[in-house]
């Protein structure tokens, strides 16, 4: 028979027997040499011929030396060694399972390719002393086998390795014992990404604890290793490993987080994630990584459960965080019940940058929360709008025009350094030249406009009506205010938001119209019924007390939705909990009733906390018009209010001053017409 079947070994490759003998045992001229070319001229073609040869332990010699030849003149040998161990035709088993624990005995023979190439003596048969007549074969054969040791062979015995461990779920799955190999895979193509790869999933499977998970909040592999030169040889792995990234992510918020429902909001962020995570794995990602990955998904989701029920099972020890906001800004979690402003502001500006826009004016009367506005746009219109805050207040007393710019310049400035916007200059005072500030400011936003991007500017200037003093001091000239029109008009990057007590028609001074004329104005007034209920029960996400209904509706009721107010009696009734439960030592129960509510008002530390912002209405109306304060006074006896003859009469005042005191004061949402107690009532709102 091989006498037979030598003619044909030095014909053409295709009539070559190792091409339809499967059963010969002596080696034939040329074997070597027709796997080669069939791999290099078709990979697919040259896999399915090595499965076939691989099968038969006389002529494994040449599928290995073939193998061997193709893989180290490859420019991508790693890539190759990957497409091994996913290609169909080399998953196949190795020999034809007779029985029904032969499926789980025999290996595939993508597995004894890589045990082949570093000389293994591996049967295909678990556990590995079955098949004896094999063995006998590779002995035979085994110096007809290419004997070199490479990083290459190194690397097939470690997918080897990690396939059997995998196919027999090893409980000490473990990647360390590989790095002396893979860290030296660095210098063929997609070596490093292997290595650093097979270096977060081991890691990865070590995180044993919360603090080690979180360790792996960094940059995903994927962002440090994928570039269009060289594609990613498994981009499912790296795909996988981005995600744990931010899973790590989510675990270190859980364990920043102060507030016992952000805690748990991580985890269960967390906690689906890897859910999502096990779905992809089972159906995207291949062996060896799948099982590592599988692994890592289930130790980190058993952590999270676990950690998230002792979370979850924790009661509040200790006083109440009171979440009731006085006299700053209401920021973040603590920011409820603007969402008509907010969805406004929306509305008007959208989301792209270069699309002219108008710039606002929030008026209202004091203590409504136009400050608290401002202070959370940023995190409202997202990671491309930089919010500059210029606040009038802060700012304080200029010497003229050129000093209010520059400051204004610094504050544009410190924004895009904090941001991250490279490639601008700090302003120097020098460029903004009394006799042409504008110059000076005209010259630095154009230098800004090249360096940001996408990024668009809005600039809040607080309690604008100071700048007024200001102008009527002589520091500043009203020519200021028609250059800021013609800014925000020239750049639509740039928005300017406003806030004060005034509308336009209560400005003293024609100046205003140019800048004002050209905004849009937006009135923040009293909050809804709705959102004051949700200020009052649900002022943080974690808020441990609750409220009786007729509590809730008494204080919607007193405050008319005043912001200020309201939070001045949630604050009041959480403080004076804390009181009887921490001090006084009495325990009560964990809701606030009616007569709470009562007690808290008629409290003096309620009339103290409360003065600042009920001096700051009554120093309001005794300015012009005249007449505000005698209207006050005659309606503080009468909760249900006056009618206007009845004003009239209290008060003394001529109709007109009348008129024009009550227009004020419903105007800046001190009083409220009513038609009862009877028509045309007046009452405090």
């Amino acid at each position: 028979m091989y006498l037979i079947q030598l003619p044909f070994a030095w014909g053409s490759p295709r009539w070559h027997p190792i091409q339809w003998d499967e059963y010969g045992v002596l080696p034939l001229p040329r074997t070597r040499y027709v796997l080669l070319q069939t791999l290099r001229t078709d990979e697919q073609a040259g896999f399915a011929l090595l499965a076939q040869v691989a099968r038969n332990p006389f002529q494994r010699w040449a599928s290995q030396s073939a193998l061997m030849a193709y893989l180290h003149t490859q420019p991508a040998p790693l890539a190759v060694l990957y497409r091994i161990s996913t290609a169909p035709v080399l998953g196949q088993l190795s020999w034809i399972p007779l029985e029904k624990r032969d499926w789980d005995d025999l290996l595939p023979i993508a597995t004894l390719l890589f045990a082949d190439l570093e000389r293994r003596i591996v049967t295909g048969f678990r556990p590995s002393f079955s098949g004896g007549s094999t063995r006998l074969a590779l002995l035979l054969t085994h110096r007809m086998f290419d004997q070199r040791r490479t990083p290459l062979t190194a690397a097939a015995a470690m997918l080897y390795d990690m396939l059997d461990e995998a196919r027999g779920a090893a409980d000490n799955f473990a990647l360390a014992k590989y790095e002396a190999t893979y860290s030296t895979l660095h210098t063929y193509a997609g070596g490093r990404e292997i290595a650093t790869s097979l270096a977060w999933l081991d890691a990865c499977l070590a995180a044993r604890n919360l603090d080690a998970i979180a360790a792996r909040a960094m940059q995903p592999p994927s962002q440090t290793l994928a570039s269009p030169e060289q594609p990613l040889i498994r981009p499912a792995v790296c795909a996988a490993l981005d995600q744990l990234a931010t899973i790590a992510r989510e675990v270190s918020g859980y364990q920043t987080a102060t507030s016992r429902a952000n805690r748990l909001a991580a985890l269960a962020r967390a906690s689906d994630l890897l859910q999502e995570l096990q779905q992809t794995i089972d159906s995207s990602v291949t062996t060896p990584e799948q099982y590592g990955l599988q692994r890592i998904v289930q130790q980190w989701q058993a952590l999270v459960i676990a950690v998230g029920g002792d979370v979850a099972s924790q009661n509040q020890r200790g006083p109440v965080a009171n979440p009731y906001i006085l006299n700053n800004p209401a920021e973040s979690d603590g920011f409820v019940g603007r969402e008509d402003i907010l969805r406004r502001l929306e509305e008007l500006w959208g989301s792209d940058a270069n699309r002219q826009v108008p710039s606002v004016v929030l008026y209202g009367h004091r203590r409504m929360g136009k400050t608290s506005i401002l202070h959370n746009l940023g995190t409202r219109f997202g990671s491309q709008t930089v919010v500059v805050d210029f606040n009038m207040q802060r700012v304080g007393t200029v010497r003229d025009n050129a000093d209010l710019l520059y400051q204004l310049a610094l504050a544009l400035y410190d924004a895009c350094t904090e941001r991250g916007i490279a490639g601008l200059d700090e302003p120097q005072e020098a460029d903004f030249p009394s006799d042409s500030p504008t110059r000076g400011f005209n010259r630095f936003l154009t230098r800004l406009d090249r360096v940001r991007g996408s990024y668009r500017f809005i600039i809040t200037v607080d309690e604008f009506e100071k700048l007024e003093a200001q102008i009527d001091a002589g520091r500043l000239t009203p020519d200021l205010l028609d250059h800021w029109r013609g800014v925000y008009m020239t750049y639509p990057w740039l928005v300017m938001a406003f806030a004060g007590l005034y509308t336009l028609e209560e400005r003293r001074h024609d100046y205003w119209n140019p800048l004002f004329g050209s905004v849009m104005a937006v009135r923040v007034s009293f909050l809804t019924p709705g959102a004051t209920r949700q200020l009052i029960t649900q002022p943080s996400p974690d808020f441990a007390l609750d409220y009786d209904e007729d509590a809730i509706e008494r204080i919607i009721a007193l405050t008319g939705g005043q912001p200020f107010l309201v939070q001045l009696i949630g604050h009041s009734l959480v403080t004076r909990f804390n009181q009887q439960t921490y001090e006084a030592g009495r325990e009560g129960e964990r809701r606030f009733h009616l007569a709470d509510v009562d007690a808290v008002i008629n409290a003096p530390d309620f009339e103290r906390d409360g003065d600042p912002y009920f001096t700051g209405v009554w120093r309001q109306a005794e300015r012009e018009p005249a007449g505000q304060t005698a209207i006050l006074a005659a309606l503080a006896p009468h909760d249900g209010g006056l009618d206007r003859p009845a004003l009239a009469a209290a008060t003394g005042l001529p109709n007109d001053v009348l008129e024009s005191a009550l227009a004020t004061l419903v105007q800046h949402d001190v009083i409220t017409p009513s038609d009862t107690p009877a028509p045309d009532c007046y009452r405090f709102t």
